[in-house]
């Protein structure tokens, strides 16, 4: 359910993207140091959006170093040094990667369920792991809000809007942990509208291979025999779609204008979610091609 909280990059300013990229290799190093190298091979780009909203919110102004590493050997590259923030989000990331496998084992089958149960005792450590950086019982209410989320999908809810509140939900918990007063409610709102966001294009992004798998899909649910039109997602629920998405990234863009303006990663955020999660989720409807973009406001003349 990751993969689409991805910064608008040609809208980027030089240094942003620099930072950006360090901000990845520095959650990656923080991934082998805090859940063990086998962990480094789950980053996603979503975790170091959920980084450098902690580090604006706890006030941490990132240190940067050049280096190298295996997978770029030739060339020197900037490095985000290791910081309470990446380190909290190397430990959510094997949390949250144990529990996709989990999810996993429920829907597939055959070779690819076969793949996940080799898989899970490995994630199994690795969230052990970094639960022991996290504060006491955080882990295990992860844990019960992902399971009341598995509880509607079981159910086979009809409702996207309902599941996707559920997963905001565990993102909404994610980001606010351990924050206080405005910066708590801040995290809040972001990570429960990026919660909805990711949701809602996973259902739109797996719609049709869900029908065709028979896996349980909100929209497929909702829309029973209208949802598909020829194998493909139908004119109505992209529309229903469309009509929803902005919502949640209107409440988006509302808390990322509180966040301290000076700090060097909010200019990243914003492009994140202004220009990256539209550009996502423009993509997932209509197949634009890598690098064209859709902001806020071209999103709603186009309802």
């Amino acid at each position: 359910m990751f993969g689409y909280v991805r910064p608008f990059a040609p809208e980027m300013k030089v240094g942003e993207y620099e930072k950006y990229r360090g901000a990845y290799c520095g959650l990656c190093r923080a991934m082998g140091k805090v859940t063990g190298q086998l962990s480094r091979l789950t980053l996603s780009y979503d975790f170091v959006f959920l980084a450098a909203v902690r580090m604006v919110l706890l006030g941490i102004e990132p240190e940067f170093e050049a280096f190298r590493c295996a997978t770029h050997p030739t060339k020197k590259r900037l490095l985000m040094k290791t910081n309470p923030a990446l380190e909290y989000t190397a430990a959510l990331s094997a949390v949250l990667a144990e529990a996709k496998i989990r999810d996993d084992l429920a829907d597939e089958r055959g070779l690819a369920r076969l793949k996940s149960a080799l898989l899970h005792p490995t994630l199994i450590g690795m969230a052990k792991r970094g639960g022991r950086i996290l504060p006491e019982g955080s882990g295990d209410e992860v844990q019960d809000l992902l399971r009341c989320l598995s509880a509607l999908e079981d159910n086979k809810s009809t409702s996207a809007d309902e599941t996707a509140e559920a997963f905001g939900g565990v993102l909404a918990y994610v980001f606010s942990l351990g924050l206080e007063g405005e910066s708590k409610d801040i995290a809040y709102c972001i990570g429960k509208y990026t919660g909805r966001f990711i949701y809602m294009c996973d259902a739109a992004d797996d719609l049709s291979e869900d029908v065709k798998r028979g896996r349980y899909n909100p929209l497929a649910y909702g829309w029973g025999e209208l949802a598909i039109t020829d194998g493909k997602m139908s004119d109505m629920v992209r529309d229903s779609v469309m009509t929803s998405t902005p919502i949640d990234l209107e409440e988006l863009g509302r808390a990322a204008e509180k966040l301290d303006p000076h700090h060097e990663m909010t200019p990243i955020i914003k492009n994140i979610i202004y220009l990256g999660l539209p550009a996502a989720m423009k993509r997932i409807l209509y197949g634009q091609i890598e690098g064209e973009s859709l902001t806020m406001k071209e999103w709603k003349i186009n309802e």
